[in-house]
């Protein structure tokens, strides 16, 4: 009797969820959904190459682990924003050129490039080589440039600064 109540209890919660997941929007489908996501993902995104940047330069402390977990986190959301970039009807009020759709092999190859800038970054800091990870963080800044500059409308490029290199450090 307790296993038939167990699995009703378990059906009936898959089937609720189920029915919820249906009315959620898909933001790797639908435009709207996909440009929230994107601009959410691209912030965080932003925001974790500056405090892995302001580590590695010594402008916070110098915590491997801590860079290491930034730089994983850069790493995977680089990934989530692929997934949502190119969502039809999802650029039509955006600050990107108009040209970007068409341009989708350009973008990947603008993106390999930061997955392997975020890779080296990562493995300078797995190894502990503050040194390497700097060089390796301003690979990965020049990377996230080459991409605005390529893809932003003139006047609305957002170009990440690289941080002073402190002395001795």
């Amino acid at each position: 009797m307790k296993k038939t109540v167990i699995t009703f209890a378990l059906l009936s919660s898959a089937l609720c969820s189920a029915a919820g997941a249906d009315k959620m929007p898909d933001p790797y489908s639908q435009a709207k959904p996909a440009v929230m996501a994107r601009q959410g993902v691209h912030r965080l995104m932003g925001a974790t190459l500056m405090d892995a940047g302001a580590i590695a330069s010594g402008q916070k402390k110098w915590n491997g682990f801590t860079l290491l977990n930034r730089v994983d986190a850069l790493e995977q959301i680089s990934q989530m924003y692929n997934d949502f970039f190119f969502v039809p009807g999802s650029f039509a009020d955006s600050n990107t050129r108009d040209d970007l759709l068409q341009r989708k092999t350009e973008f990947q190859e603008l993106s390999a490039d930061l997955k392997l800038a975020a890779f080296s970054l990562r493995m300078a800091a797995r190894n502990h080589e503050s040194d390497v990870a700097m060089q390796a963080f301003g690979t990965t800044v020049q990377a996230c440039n080459a991409c605005h500059r390529s893809f932003m409308k003139p006047g609305t490029e957002v170009i990440l600064p690289l941080p002073p290199t402190p002395a001795g450090h």
